[in-house]
């Protein structure tokens, strides 16, 4: 039994699945939890384009896309290596839980070949890495393919610090984030198509996705001050000024993160609980 709770597919089954597109990964994995992805995942996970943003709102997914697009190419290309950073090792670690728990679906021939608390090494021999957010560990490798995860709390030096890491191999990058603040790099990149036309933007509302709670929402836009909420939910950028207005949110989510063990990063039963 895997962690879905339900045996993995097949093995020719997962095999098509991956080697036809990312969407497919995520859609095997979904389904063994009776879901399927959403309209925006779908999108995102079956564009070509070698420069991604999306700014998606808390809960939304971006980390099973992250999992899935990276997975797929692992499985895709033998022998590629994948760098994941965050603003935190943790938060970047909670992507690669999400890729231990789509490898059953991957076939024999994409087995683990063995990982640790911060590495997923595949048969293929491909490998996935995950980076805390510093500038001084982020220089010296080549990389196939870079995720860069809730980039708005990732600080403007490690993001000058990673990007040639990219650049021998053409390697893509996928940025997802929850909305921060105006004065951030990824801002920069999301609000300025004149000067970076070679990103592809995505938005992703809480109020777009069918499965979020509505009365849940309503809770939040009392209790969060509106910058908070329009940032978190709405993906707004928050002025510069109002950057003060996360840090009580963002310290309880610290405070939260290092009570509670994540199992099943798919079990959504308790996503929407009411507070």
């Amino acid at each position: 039994m895997t962690a879905f709770g339900l045996e993995a597919a097949s093995d020719d089954l997962a095999a098509l699945a991956v080697r036809a597109s990312p969407v497919g990964l995520l859609t095997v994995a979904l389904q063994a939890v009776g879901a399927q992805p959403d309209p925006w995942q779908r999108r995102v996970l079956a564009s070509r384009s070698r420069r991604l943003i999306v700014i998606a709102a808390r809960q939304s997914g971006k980390g099973s896309v992250s999992a899935a697009r990276a997975l797929h190419l692992a499985v895709a290309r033998p022998g590629s290596l994948t760098l994941i950073v965050s603003a935190s090792e943790r938060q970047a670690r909670i992507v690669l839980d999400r890729m231990r728990e789509m490898i059953p679906f991957l076939g024999a021939d994409a087995a683990g070949a063995g990982d640790t608390q911060r590495d997923i090494r595949l048969s293929n021999g491909s490998h996935i890495v995950v980076l805390p957010e510093s500038s001084s560990s982020l220089r010296g490798w080549t990389c196939d393919a870079l995720l860069v995860d809730e980039a708005a709390y990732v600080s403007e030096a490690s993001w000058h610090a990673i990007v040639p890491t990219t650049v021998a191999r053409g390697a893509s990058i996928l940025v997802c984030t929850s909305a921060g603040t105006v004065d951030t790099w990824c801002h920069q990149i999301y609000s300025r198509p004149d000067q970076f036309p070679e990103w592809e933007r995505h938005t992703v509302r809480a109020q777009d996705i069918a499965r979020y709670d509505k009365e849940f929402l309503a809770q939040e836009q009392r209790r969060l001050p509106p910058d908070v909420y329009a940032s978190e939910y709405e993906s707004v950028f928050a002025a510069a000024g109002d950057a003060a207005a996360f840090e009580p949110l963002m310290i309880s989510r610290a405070f939260e993160a290092g009570r509670r063990e994540v199992t099943n990063p798919w079990d959504m039963s308790d996503m929407f609980a009411n507070e």
